[in-house]
């Protein structure tokens, strides 16, 4: 599991890229800590190279859903796979994130 965080038309991008599984994840914790130290701006989480997701990582994902929505700000989710998608959409996440094409 690889993370890239850079910033993109005033947003932050988080681009998630392998497996976000449960061995993962506390690594992809601490690649992720610097977006909850911003809260002036909306977060995009890039699924494009995600190639599976397990709960421990849905976790992760609510956390940046809840940090964003505290702050005001927006929560996007980036070309997740079909299979992403999927257990995205069993797990209600394509209702709290907003839908980047």
């Amino acid at each position: 599991m690889t993370t890239n965080i850079y910033e993109n038309e005033g947003r932050l991008v988080a681009a998630l890229i392998g497996d976000l599984d449960t061995a993962a994840c506390a690594q992809a914790e601490r690649d992720l800590a610097p977006l909850f130290e911003r809260d002036d701006c909306d977060i995009v989480v890039d699924c494009a190279e995600l190639d599976y997701i397990s709960s421990s990582g849905l976790r992760i994902l609510l956390n940046i859903y809840k940090h964003v929505r505290k702050n005001g700000h927006r929560a996007f989710l980036r070309q997740p796979a079909d299979d992403v998608e999927e257990v995205l959409r069993i797990g209600g996440f394509l209702q709290l994130f907003e839908k980047e094409e």
